[in-house]
């Protein structure tokens, strides 16, 4: 599993906003970080490091609710929310796929079609879920989420996104 980003100027006795600003861009950044690979679809290590990325920023996002205008930080959760769900379906088919994987070597040959069957449909499902990531990753940078995520922590904690870790590559 993806080890946690340290949050950049975080201290004991940070004031709450500040922390909260902290930690959330933070967590957010951390967890773009890994849309490139994850776009990619090469290493299924990729996604699951986003989707655990994304738990660690919802996590955040609740700790720290009462920084933010409550009618906003729902709009924004709900945002958070979708892009774990939809990670979590294709993570959840990842594992689902290697587990009967490696169940085919202790098969006795004609049990192996059937789940090698199975295996095909499940492969075929997680080839829609990348569209579906897709899709919903071109949805954001076309509506500009990102930048409006970072504005809108800045706006109500007074942290600066640039002052922290460093901005996620933009995809494409």
């Amino acid at each position: 599993m993806a080890r946690a980003w340290e949050v950049p100027g975080l201290r004991p006795r940070a004031r709450f906003r500040d922390a909260a600003g902290r930690v959330v861009l933070t967590r957010w950044r951390e967890m773009m970080s890994y849309l490139p690979g994850t776009l990619l679809g090469e290493d299924v290590e990729e996604l699951h490091a986003m989707r655990v990325s994304s738990r660690r920023l919802r996590a955040a996002m609740d700790a720290f609710s009462a920084a933010f205008p409550r009618a906003s930080f729902r709009r924004h959760l709900r945002v958070i929310k979708e892009v774990t769900d939809t990670l979590g379906t294709a993570r959840d088919l990842d594992v689902t796929i290697a587990g009967l994987e490696a169940l085919l070597p202790e098969m006795a040959p004609e049990e192996r079609p059937g789940v090698e069957g199975l295996i095909a449909r499940f492969r075929e499902e997680r080839r829609r879920e990348d569209a579906a990531i897709a899709a919903l990753f071109a949805r954001l940078e076309r509506e500009e989420y990102p930048a409006r995520f970072e504005r809108w922590v800045h706006r109500h904690t007074g942290v600066d996104a640039d002052e922290l870790a460093p901005a996620p590559p933009a995809s494409s």
